[in-house]
């Protein structure tokens, strides 16, 4: 057993297969019912809930295991993520089995789910019982110790004492020293089935009788859901079965989770690790949960107020879904460690974050097959005339198969990024072909032309230039628009044709083919996106839009472009398959990561086209739309002066964004050029030792104080009145100081043999410090801005004396639409920052303030929104730090 157990191979016999097997359906169903017991903690599912509604349930939960899982195995199958672990193969399994099983039981016993929670427990009892009897009788072979231990058997002495107290003093209230004695007897009780049986039977007998008890006193209905128990008058407060029965499900999946886990392992060493390590995991989950429950509890709040109306196509959010998907993946591929009892707990973490978009992926599925939108209906308030209003909604995933082009774009973009991260370059690569490199410049020289072309039609260049007209030009540009789109988009599909056929065709193996004509697939790729977005501006700036057939003629290439790229990607793909040189594998990787970028760049050329001339576009049964199906109205909308309809704060959000875009703009670039000043080259003494007190002193200021400054300072030399500008420098003036600690402390943890192998190559002090220290102190230098990003967003005080309190804005404030040029100093202005602008936290407290203007929901779903705003600013240093993080790995 312990053999099988560490070499994850070969197992012992038919006896071990069967109980390794029973024992890893029985992990599952530990994880499944703590996540059940979570769920119907927080309500989400009642645990009356039974019939028609439970399965309809249980449908939906097996759509979510069937995608975790499905997801994961594929990608196994596929040789993407490496899982090698039979725990973790097993449990996958017996989640997706469980569920199956769980749905049949309360689909046909007719019971609810507290009383299909009790089964389970009474399931996991019995299964750790019967592992713990086999192995006492030698039918595996198993490792167990003379004794758990004393620790063991001190934990289960107080989880004993509780539930015994608690049991005496519900049912002998009336005898004396009922508490204590029972305390007394079930402590000890649990104790000695503990300390005093060879480990197999101590690690099982307990459980057995704890999980066993819990889920009897579920099922039997001595505790249901609507179970009520008054502690007296000590204590004001009762104790309700919604509550005590998910607490009942949590500790019995904890313990028999932990009883499970030592049995799989063979008990000894590894099972004792084993069983430690899956408690650890489970409690880390309870952990998190109670972490965020300032969080959980401002969306329980707001959540009603800001997802009213909300509404997705299935395919938009798949769309939606792809960057997650490939960040998931990205992360299960990274090696889960060496081979030994934790390499299946590594990989269990690796794969968790694929599982759960998979799930995801698998509820779209059923909406898209089945034709029915998933919605959860609810109401939440507003007020009309100094009077609440409930009103009905919900949240819908529907059908529809109508992308928006921000949609699609937006992970377009992302795609492209994360792709080419992983290209790097294959320049110097197979053969370097004379009329490879002529086409290579004649894809440069083309894109040029058109970039003077759409210069000429777009700019608003003067009447002459020196002695030359332009209006010549500017004719002509428009009389070659057409036929250059049609070359260009020509051009395109020759290069994509010749980077698929580079593959296809020829002698050798396909890896072979990859490798020695990887500059045919490198130009045949770029070459092909670069002409295909130069016709996109080419005709938008010519004012053409040829078509083909009913189709334009822009995105229909696009699509073709995209689906010949991901045939080169797949081709790549299955070449290195076939081969096992590492060199070759590398390339071939490569070459499947640029045809993979050049693949989503056409989308988004696609979807710009689409934006642009503002026409549908269809392939098959996804159209790809201007308006497109997310529907939010809370963060898309703006506010709607007049009906019950509350609207939404739209405004408030792009207000908080350019307050933090400015900020960070006015302050990250002083804050690390002066920290660069005072590490490398101000001679370290008083002056600096002052700087630094001073540095720390401002970041310790209130903020009301930076409030009063901009007012009184800032405002009257700023036009006179609250305005964006003011907010973004008294919000750079407070995020200055700490960027200015950060960028110090990360620059000074730079080591000093940097320095000198720089300086011993004979390299100058200031390429030293922009090519080596600047980029080794960037991952500490992102961290200080994130910190400060996060105060800053959310700082209500001087925002409210520079920028007002603009409470329900009706226009979102159009800061780059705003600059305008002139002839005259200074060239660029923007009279747009000099206006006042609402913001997320200024809505916050002028909603609180206003107290009967606008729901009380409505702050607590600002505030909501507010709080996504400045996770996905840290979402983005997170992942800019991450970059740079890497970067210096590999270099």
């Amino acid at each position: 057993m312990s053999e099988a157990y560490a070499n994850e191979a070969a197992l012992v016999g038919a006896e071990s297969n069967l109980y390794d097997r029973a024992l890893d359906a029985a992990i599952a169903l530990t994880v499944l019912s703590f996540l059940l017991g979570l769920l119907t903690l927080v309500k989400v599912v009642g645990l009356e809930t039974a019939g028609g509604a439970l399965a309809d349930v249980f449908v939906w939960l097996t759509a979510l295991g069937v995608g975790a899982v499905g997801i994961v195995a594929v990608a196994n199958a596929l040789g993407v993520v490496r899982v090698t672990s039979t725990r973790v193969r097993g449990i996958g399994v017996g989640l997706v089995v469980g569920l199956v099983v769980m749905a049949a039981i309360g689909t046909v016993l007719d019971v609810t789910l507290a009383t299909l929670l009790g089964l389970v427990l009474l399931v996991e009892a019995g299964v750790v019982l019967g592992a713990g009897v086999a192995s006492h009788q030698g039918v595996v072979d198993t490792e167990p110790s003379a004794t758990p231990g004393l620790l063991a058997g001190g934990a289960f002495a107080i989880v004993g004492a509780i539930i015994g107290a608690a049991l005496g003093g519900t049912f002998l209230s009336g005898l004396p020293f009922a508490f204590v004695g029972s305390a007394l007897v079930g402590g000890l009780g649990l104790a000695a089935a503990t300390i005093l049986p060879r480990e197999d039977l101590g690690s099982s007998l307990p459980v057995a009788l704890l999980v066993g008890l819990l889920g009897l006193v579920v099922v039997t209905g001595t505790i249901d859901a609507g179970w009520t128990w008054s502690p007296g008058q000590t204590i004001d407060g009762d104790l309700t079965g919604g509550v005590v029965i998910p607490l009942f499900a949590l500790l019995g999946s904890i313990v028999a989770g932990w009883g499970a886990a030592k049995a799989r392992a063979g008990y000894g060493a590894r099972g004792r690790q084993y069983g430690a390590f899956l408690t650890i995991y489970l409690n880390a989950i309870l952990t998190v949960a109670v972490m965020v429950s300032i969080v959980a509890f401002v969306t329980m709040q707001g959540i009603t107020y800001a997802v009213h109306g909300f509404s997705i196509g299935a395919v938009s959010a798949l769309v939606l879904l792809t960057p997650a998907l490939a960040l998931a993946l990205d992360w299960a591929r990274t090696p889960a460690g060496t081979d030994d009892w934790h390499s299946g707990a590594r990989q269990f973490l690796r794969v968790t974050p694929l599982a759960a978009l998979g799930a995801l992926v698998g509820l779209l599925g059923v909406v898209l097959v089945t034709g029915e939108a998933f919605e959860i209906p609810f109401t939440y308030t507003v007020w009309v005339n100094r009077s609440p209003e409930v009103l009905d909604t919900a949240v819908r995933v529907t059908p529809a198969t109508t992308v928006g082009n921000l949609v699609l774009a937006v992970p377009g973009v992302f795609l492209v990024w994360f792709f080419l991260r992983r290209y790097g370059s294959l320049r110097g690569v197979g053969t370097v072909d004379d009329r490879v490199s002529t086409v290579e410049r004649g894809v440069g020289l083309a894109a040029g032309l058109v970039a003077l072309l759409v210069a000429v039609r777009v700019l608003p260049l003067p009447e002459t230039v020196a002695v030359v007209p332009v209006w010549p030009l500017d004719a002509l540009a428009g009389a070659l628009a057409l036929p250059f789109v049609w070359l260009a988009a020509l051009a395109t599909g020759g290069l994509v044709a010749l980077a698929l056929g580079s593959l296809l065709v020829g002698d050798g193996a396909l890896a072979e083919r990859a490798v020695e004509r990887a500059q045919r697939v490198r130009v045949g790729l770029f070459g092909a996106l670069v002409f295909l977005a130069s016709a996109l501006f080419l005709a938008l700036a010519g004012g053409v839009n040829p078509s083909v057939g009913p189709a334009n003629l822009v995105p229909v290439v696009a699509v073709l472009g995209a689906v010949v790229a991901v045939a080169v990607s797949s081709l790549t793909w299955l070449g290195r398959r076939a081969v096992a040189d590492p060199d070759v594998t590398r390339i071939c990787r490569k070459e499947g990561a640029l045809a993979m970028a050049v693949a989503a760049g056409f989308v988004v050329v696609a979807a710009l086209h689409v934006a642009l001339r503002g026409v549908s576009f269809s392939m098959g049964p996804v159209t790809i739309d201007h308006g497109g199906t997310l529907s939010w109205p809370m963060a898309m909308e703006a506010y709607i002066p007049l009906g019950a309809e509350p609207g939404g704060i739209m405004p408030a959000v792009v207000g908080t964004v350019w307050l933090v875009v400015g900020a960070a703009l006015f302050a990250v670039p002083l804050g690390v050029g002066a920290a660069v000043f005072l590490t490398e080259y101000a001679e370290q003494g008083r002056v600096t030792s002052v700087v630094e007190i001073a540095t720390n002193a401002l970041w310790s200021t209130p903020s009301i104080v930076f409030g009063l400054f901009g007012a009184a300072f800032l405002i009257p030399r700023l036009g006179g009145d609250e305005s964006l500008m003011a907010g973004m420098l008294v919000l750079g003036f407070m995020l200055l100081p700490l960027v200015l600690i950060t960028s110090r402390e990360a620059i000074k943890s730079v080591p000093d043999q940097y320095r000198d192998a720089s300086a011993a190559l004979g390299v100058s002090q200031w390429e030293t410090i922009k090519s080596v220290v600047v980029p080794a102190s960037m991952p500490g230098v992102i961290t200080g801005v994130i910190l400060g990003v996060g105060r800053v967003a959310g700082e209500t005080a001087p925002l409210i004396l520079v920028l007002g309190s603009t409470l329900n804005a009706t226009e979102a404030i159009d800061v780059l639409g705003g600059f305008q040029f002139t002839g005259t100093p200074p060239f660029v202005y923007n009279p747009t920052l000099l206006e006042a602008s609402s913001a997320l936290p200024t809505q916050v407290w002028a909603v609180i303030a206003a107290g009967v203007s606008g729901s009380p929901s409505m702050g607590w779903a600002s505030a909501l929104l507010l709080l996504m705003v400045v996770l996905s600013f840290y979402a983005v240093g997170i992942v800019a730090r991450t970059y740079f993080r890497r970067k210096l790995d590999y270099e």
